[in-house]
């Protein structure tokens, strides 16, 4: 009986990749999210203010912006599940990053929640007056997590050791049968650790661009509209490629 070659699958055209892209939340809210800020960019920099054009390009922002919102409603129960799994101790990272990763991940479902409390404020259907004072205390909490995430991918950049030295010392051990074979393997503790690093620096970039997002509106920083538009067009492209491969799996 004549055994049928293995066959790759081949890798489908670009325009099939956007559409696997765009099926999935994620893929979707990052494409809204490139949209919007592209938009702000061409407001800043082609449009006269004070224009009809304008006011016409802001209320597309906002909308686009509002439909965001329901993307990530419920997200804040994934953020509370994540700390419950490290009060838990389902992920070994050590106590300090433990501490970090729960006040990061705290924060962000805080800011979450209190952005879901003025949803019904932002649709005009139940206008209320701490509409305003309740994002600003959100935004806190979001800069704060964005600010314990780029803190913890730092340190883990800084402080993340390489395979331990009793491992050397047993790989010197092995006999020469197992160096040879170990010579053909592919080192895969090595490619771990690069894909580690390169996760952290991915987060890093994305993370402290959207930091500026929070700081301006909380009036921590000032920024231009511009300089917010051009960081989100870089957070959402260095976030949204993950998931651009996810997408395809």
């Amino acid at each position: 009986m004549a055994v049928k070659p293995l066959t790759q699958k081949p890798k489908p055209n670009l325009l099939r990749q956007f559409s696997n892209f765009i099926s999935t939340v994620t893929g979707l809210e990052k494409t809204c999210r490139l949209i919007q800020s592209f938009a702000q960019i061409v407001i800043q920099l082609n449009i006269p203010p004070g224009s009809t054009t304008t006011a016409q390009w802001e209320t597309a922002i906002s909308q686009i912006a509002l439909t965001r919102r329901f993307f990530r409603f419920f997200a804040f129960i994934n953020c509370f599940s994540q700390v419950y799994e490290l009060l838990g101790g389902a992920q070994s990272l050590g106590l300090f990053m433990t501490l970090v990763e729960i006040g990061r991940w705290s924060c962000l479902g805080l800011y979450l929640v209190l952005e879901d409390l003025t949803i019904l404020h932002a649709l005009g259907v139940h206008p209320v007056a701490w509409n305003t004072p309740v994002l600003v205390e959100a935004f806190k909490f979001w800069f704060y997590s964005l600010a314990l995430s780029v803190f913890g991918a730092v340190c883990g950049l800084l402080f993340t050791s390489s395979s331990p030295a009793s491992n050397k010392t047993s790989n010197n051990e092995k006999t020469k049968e197992n160096k040879n074979a170990e010579k053909t393997a592919p080192n895969t503790d090595d490619s771990q650790a690069k894909a580690q690093r390169t996760a952290l620096m991915k987060r890093i970039v994305a993370d402290g661009c959207d930091l500026l997002i929070p700081g301006v509106f909380v009036g921590w920083m000032q920024i231009s509209d511009l300089m917010i538009s051009v960081t989100m067009v870089i957070s959402t492209v260095v976030s949204g490629g993950d998931a651009w491969v996810k997408a395809q799996e």
